[in-house]
């Protein structure tokens, strides 16, 4: 005959459920800290044209001052025109200093934003042809296409972001007939959309 000692039985199923009961609450505690953190090692977003174009123009002041840069708003756009001539050097799709410093800015002002950028190249009409570049179409292209690799190699960008165009020479500013003219049409135009 066995006796009885007095002590409750342990009820396995019991410890189970007060086990899960209290991994159920840590996992929604840690849930509910997760989105304020990640809010907080967020860095600030560019959200509006109206901001970008502030730091934009206080940033690019000199550029724009000397009449390299020509820069214009226009409601939820940005426009830059940039170049005449020392945006890249001659036949060259390679940015110069100039430009290259240009693009820092640019990319520092959008990195965490969600605007649009557009690059089109521009091109004179003096023809050219060499083992890399075909004719102005795939020049005013390759420079539009090096002004993208900067800002996605360089900067961290996301590509699909950004758009590359090639307009060669068929978008003239001045007529082709002075150098001082011709300098004006070899540009890069950027335009930066919001809400497309």
């Amino acid at each position: 005959m066995t006796g009885n000692t007095g002590q409750p039985k342990a009820v396995p199923w019991a410890i189970t459920f007060a086990d899960l009961s209290l991994l159920l609450l840590c996992f929604f505690v840690m849930m509910a800290a997760l989105p304020r953190k990640t809010a907080e090692a967020r860095p600030a977003a560019t959200t509006s044209a109206d901001e970008a174009a502030t730091l934009l123009r206080q940033r690019l002041a000199e550029g724009i001052e000397q009449g390299w840069i020509q820069f214009d708003q226009d409601g939820s756009r940005i426009h830059l025109k940039f170049g005449t001539a020392d945006g890249f050097d001659v036949g060259s799709d390679q940015p110069t200093p100039r430009t290259l410093a240009l693009i820092d800015t640019l990319a520092d002002t959008l990195k965490h934003g969600d605007a649009h950028v557009t690059v089109a190249g521009h091109t004179d009409d003096m023809p050219i042809s060499t083992n890399r570049f075909r004719d102005n179409w795939d020049l005013s292209t390759a420079r539009a296409v090096s002004v993208i690799r900067e800002l996605v190699m360089t900067h961290g960008i996301d590509p699909q972001r950004l758009e590359a165009r090639g307009y060669a020479d068929t978008r003239p500013l001045a007529r082709n007939d002075t150098q001082q003219a011709r300098a004006r049409n070899r540009r890069i135009e950027i335009e930066i959309a919001w809400g497309r």
